[in-house]
């Protein structure tokens, strides 16, 4: 099938949907780099690493102080050894401040799945955003209120990525969980890879664009900004989004 010949991810069974889920579905993986050449790392493979899964690599000082130095992303995985492509972390960007002079080497740590207890919602109506959020009660979920005023007040009603990363980074959200027809999607908020899928049976066959918030009617175009048009096809745009078509 072309999802998995796509991507390598876990397809919920339907029937998981009908019960809540109270465990975390993503358990924040850590472990040591083995090797650095430039912007690659190598480190030990494992299940609990995801391809596409994005992470963070530590520096920790003498006195057991610590600050992250880069991003991490893994790009590939054999059962035996992951490759990690290395990135600038730049959330916490402060001009102010110096920057330390260092780089990931062999030894310094990486955690891998880093903030996927939080995650943005992208849903074409109110009854999947119920189902969705009932069956996952673990997650914490940034409401998609706070998504929409986030674009209506940029006057963007076509969010791509870019925009989804730079709502990640101020919810502080790992992942964005994106619904179209009958699947979910568990998608990473830096590589914008799909981590995890599930099975969701159709409630509604309402669509809402960009997609579902109370307040998804303020998410305009401005007549002095070219290019910004509204979403037309709900499924259509978000698979395109995620490369699934």
């Amino acid at each position: 099938m072309l999802l998995q010949r796509l991507f390598t991810i876990l397809l919920l069974p339907v029937a998981f949907v009908f019960a809540a889920y109270d465990k975390p579905l993503f358990d924040e993986y850590e472990t040591k780099l083995l090797s650095v050449e430039k912007n690659i790392a190598i480190i030990e493979d494992s299940p609990s690493i995801m391809t596409g899964s994005s992470g963070i690599v530590i520096y920790s000082f003498e006195n057991e102080e610590s600050f992250i130095m880069s991003r991490a992303i893994v790009a590939s995985k054999n059962g035996t050894k992951a490759v990690l492509e290395l990135l600038p972390f730049d959330n916490l960007a402060q001009n102010n401040f110096p920057r330390l002079s260092v780089t990931p080497k062999a030894g310094d740590i990486v955690k891998l799945n880093y903030l996927y207890g939080r995650s943005l919602i992208v849903v074409p109506n109110y009854e999947s955003f119920k189902k969705i959020t009932d069956f996952f009660i673990d997650m914490e979920w940034i409401h998609p209120d706070v998504t929409a005023a986030f674009l209506a007040k940029r006057y963007i009603p076509n969010p791509d990525r870019k925009r989804f990363r730079e709502m990640c980074s101020v919810n502080m959200a790992g992942l964005i969980t994106f619904n179209m027809d009958d699947l979910g999607y568990f998608v990473d908020c830096i590589s914008f890879k799909v981590v995890k899928a599930f099975k969701i049976p159709v409630i509604s066959e309402h669509t809402i664009v960009p997609f579902y918030s109370r307040i998804s009617d303020n998410v305009k175009t401005s007549p002095i900004v070219l290019g910004n048009k509204e979403i037309t096809n709900y499924s259509e745009y978000y698979k395109r989004l995620l490369g699934l078509k």
